[in-house]
């Protein structure tokens, strides 16, 4: 099983919400209105969902032991 490292790029976000129905245990929109982790590394996939969902690209995902940007 893969861990992965999120990085958001809060300047790039506009708070559709998309990422926090994909992984609300993950991500959520903070009291600004802006995508905000949770946590920084996690097993779980849903993740790559979430990432992919992003339309400002704001969500970055990285494999933890390689490195590899994944989504």
């Amino acid at each position: 099983m893969s861990t992965y490292r999120i990085v958001i790029d809060r300047s790039l976000c506009s708070g559709f919400g998309a990422c926090t129905a994909h992984a609300p245990t993950l991500i959520e929109l903070d009291d600004s209105g802006l995508a905000t982790q949770r946590t920084g590394e996690t097993d779980d996939e849903s993740i790559l969902d979430a990432a992919d969902s992003c339309p400002m690209g704001a969500i970055a995902v990285y494999d933890s032991h390689s490195g590899e940007q994944v989504a």
